[in-house]
């Protein structure tokens, strides 16, 4: 059975760790993604006062609870 030099499992060993960190960020990249997409389906934010209300996904548009101002669903081709 041929053994590893040292040079080459050192060589292995950091290649490794590397690979585990890069890994670890995408996942925990991918899991930030999600959350806040699932997130913004939830809830909406008043473009006049700001607020952070509860919505239901399938409403176009909707109207704030505090000022009652009217509020597109993101991505609407009115908003810019």
């Amino acid at each position: 059975m041929k053994t590893l030099e040292p040079a080459h499992f050192f060589l292995f060993f950091v290649g490794a760790a590397f690979l585990w960190v890069a890994g670890d960020f995408l996942l925990v990249k991918l899991s930030q993604f999600f959350t806040s997409r699932l997130a913004s389906r939830k809830w909406r934010d008043c473009h006049l006062c700001g607020k952070r209300y509860a919505e239901k996904p399938r409403l176009k548009l909707s109207s704030c609870p505090d000022c009652e101002a009217l509020n597109h669903k993101k991505g609407h081709r009115r908003l810019g």
